[in-house]
């Protein structure tokens, strides 16, 4: 009797077992799939999502991605600073150079030819950073002066 006992637990409690998972399995995808209108309600967040600015690399060798991550690391926008684009590109030169070139809004506002030499190149990037953060100001203000329909004033 003690066996026929032992034997119908073995083989009715599998079965019991195994019916809980697929119902908590089955509960836990609807309460995980996403309902229409959540996602549709994501969908019209992130479209309100606005970038402020974008630093975007087209380099090729190393010293053109060496530049790219020193200015990437010293570079901090002004917080008035809205809807710009930086292009750093890179232009591989005859031996062992190359041409970095630096955009702002389709507007070429640096070039100069490097070597590949690290302290270089750090102070070069460390410079074109200083610069555009000096150039998105002085911007900044051009325009806000323009908006309150100012004169342009030089700044000092």
């Amino acid at each position: 009797m003690l066996v026929v006992g032992v034997l119908l637990c073995v083989l009715v409690l599998p079965n019991v077992y195994a019916q809980r998972p697929v119902q908590q399995d089955s509960t836990a995808r609807r309460q995980a799939a996403p309902r229409p209108n959540q996602f549709e309600e994501a969908v019209r967040s992130s479209a309100d999502l606005e970038v402020d600015g974008l630093v975007v690399d087209e380099t090729i060798t190393k010293i053109g991605r060496d530049f790219y991550d020193v200015f990437h690391r010293q570079w901090e926008a002004p917080p008035s600073a809205k809807n710009y684009t930086i292009l750093i590109k890179e232009r591989p030169t005859r031996g062992n150079g190359a041409l970095i070139q630096v955009t702002l809004n389709d507007e070429l506002l640096f070039e100069q030819q490097l070597m590949p030499r690290y302290d270089t190149i750090e102070e070069t990037a460390t410079y074109v950073a200083e610069g555009l953060f000096d150039y998105l100001v002085r911007n900044q203000l051009q325009q806000q002066l323009e908006a309150e329909g100012g004169q342009q004033l030089e700044v000092f």
